[in-house]
């Protein structure tokens, strides 16, 4: 079965200490790899449709259910008990792909509502509001601060 892990960092770019209060990581989480049968098998595929379609704007619950024929709440519950939640994980890959695009030399000339569109965000002020929270700085604070090293 391949990894179910995902594995988040928790980011202090510029010395930010916000940025370690949202770390992912929970010290009462199982790690979703110890699960076997069916149920790790659907795990499995539930965090391969998340890594897959985070980043569409109509990428939900629902649509993983539908695609796995599973009901939505039991594709909550299969990940449960690994401490984050469905939802969680999707704004999270969001926020690491929109850090990861507004520090990147290729993606320096997009606009911010450019990025945001291109890490799944349907509003802008969501995305400003939500980069702020995870990362202590609006999204173009922030890449004013990378290019400044």
């Amino acid at each position: 079965m391949e990894n179910t892990n995902l594995a988040f960092s928790s980011h202090s770019d510029f010395g930010s200490d916000r940025a370690k209060a949202h770390s992912i990581e929970k010290p009462d989480s199982v790690n979703l790899t110890e699960v076997g049968g069916l149920r790790g098998a659907r795990i499995a595929s539930v965090i391969s449709q998340i890594n897959e379609s985070f980043a569409d704007q109509q990428f939900s619950t629902r649509v993983v259910a539908e695609k796995l024929g599973l009901s939505v709440r039991y594709v909550q519950d299969l990940l449960q008990g690994s401490g984050l939640s469905i939802t969680d994980r999707i704004m999270e890959l969001r926020l690491e792909k929109a850090r990861s695009m507004l520090t990147g030399d290729r993606q320096c000339s997009l606009k911010i509502s450019e990025v945001a569109a291109a890490c799944g965000f349907n509003e802008l002020s969501y995305f400003h509001r939500s980069f702020r929270r995870r990362f202590g700085a609006s999204p173009a604070k922030f890449r004013i601060q990378s290019m400044n090293g």
